[in-house]
């Protein structure tokens, strides 16, 4: 019955797009017959779609990127057409009709014309990028009241899978392999860990087995990770060999290290800009421990702005996915709209923050100047 809903939805909206398209810009039949037909091939992997989400499932690789993402990138475009562009054919329309001008639908349709072979080309590059590895992004970084025995602890932060279905086990199995190969000794997810389906956490613990750091495997809740179930995703994390870090902190002195590891649920509220939940990282932190340096995960970067004064040395977040979509010659990208710190490394005095960009994609299914990564901290004693 949920499915039958949700094709009907799809096919509704399709049809409201070619309505815009067709009578909006007073498209010929002749083209017109073309547009929908491609419209109805990009319609025919829907029940595979629907097949792999109900049952958790994933495509083989080939599949993933040669029908899957398309398939997703293709919609979401025309979804973001129905926004932004179908209000300004209707506008279009009423002003030819008002002036009696056709010069406006004629201008009208080169420009969509024009902004969606632009679009159609950034497209099919940020296709191609999902299906690189991530790439390893290594910092050093110094911990006030480390002391000289714990200098060199490895941390490798995974942030941002988002598990699903529109990418292969292949993939994250080699997002793991590498992890691996950095032999960390601390582990920690900083959270989107699954989306739509709370059982696509066997697929990711699955391919972070052979990762067994000393120091443990750690993860918290992110926004997507409430949208899909947060109780149930929090309980297959920890069935599967994860720590979660649940609005607590909890001591490595017992593992031999001189740190302190703390951790804040995402609400899921306003997710395009600060959370609401991290004015409680004070309330959280205040019995910890004096003289044991914290390493705060937290979704997103905003909660980097309410660790002043606090015993927290390392902040590490994601969320932003670095923007995702970011212009040439390392220009800004979407995150820099809502985020004052959208990707990378930042210090305040003895406090350090570390945003990273992700493995995963949301909304957009590809990357744009904007490559996944897996990061990987030494801490340093001072």
């Amino acid at each position: 019955m949920v499915k039958t809903g949700v094709a009907f939805i799809f096919f509704i909206l399709q049809a409201l797009v070619l309505f815009f398209l067709i009578w909006g810009l007073k498209i010929p039949m002749r083209f017109a017959f073309w547009l929908i037909t491609v419209f109805v091939l990009f319609s025919l992997p829907l029940p595979y779609i629907l097949w792999l989400q109900a049952g958790a499932r994933q495509p083989p690789p080939f599949l993933a990127a040669l029908v899957v993402r398309p398939f997703f990138a293709w919609q979401f475009n025309w979804l973001c057409f129905l926004v932004f562009l179908a209000p300004v054919i209707v506008l279009a329309r009423a002003g030819a009709a008002l002036f009696a001008s056709e010069i406006i639908i004629a201008t009208l349709r080169w420009a969509v014309f024009i902004i969606a072979m632009i679009w159609g080309s950034a497209t099919i590059i940020g296709l191609w990028d999902t299906t690189n590895p991530p790439i390893v992004e290594r910092h050093e970084v110094k911990i006030k009241g480390l002391p000289r025995a714990d200098d060199g602890i490895r941390v490798v932060q995974l942030s941002d899978p988002h598990v699903s279905w529109w990418n292969s086990r292949q993939e994250i199995c080699e997002t793991g392999r590498i992890i691996a190969g950095l032999e960390p000794d601390i582990l920690v997810i900083t959270g989107d860990m699954v989306d739509h389906n709370p059982l696509y956490v066997h697929a990711l613990a699955d391919c972070m087995d052979k990762v067994n750091p000393r120091l443990g495997r750690y993860a918290i809740i992110g926004n997507h990770d409430v949208y899909t179930g947060t109780e149930k995703v929090a309980r297959l994390m920890g069935g599967r060999g994860f720590r979660m870090l649940r609005n607590e902190w909890i001591s490595l002195e017992d593992k031999g290290a001189h740190l302190a590891l703390a951790g804040i649920d995402d609400s899921g509220r306003t997710w395009i800009s600060s959370d609401p939940q991290e004015k409680r990282i004070p309330e959280i932190l205040a019995d910890s421990p004096q003289g044991l340096p914290v390493i705060l995960l937290a979704h997103r970067p905003s909660a980097f702005k309410h660790v002043k004064g606090l015993p927290v040395a390392l902040t590490l977040t994601g969320h932003t996915h670095g923007g995702q979509l970011k212009l040439p010659f390392r220009g800004p990208g979407l995150a820099d709209i809502s985020f004052a710190r959208p990707s990378g490394l930042y210090q305040l005095g003895d406090q350090v923050l570390y945003v990273s960009r992700g493995t995963g994609t949301v909304g957009w299914p590809f990357r744009l100047n904007c490559p996944k990564e897996i990061t990987l901290i030494i801490l340093r004693s001072p």
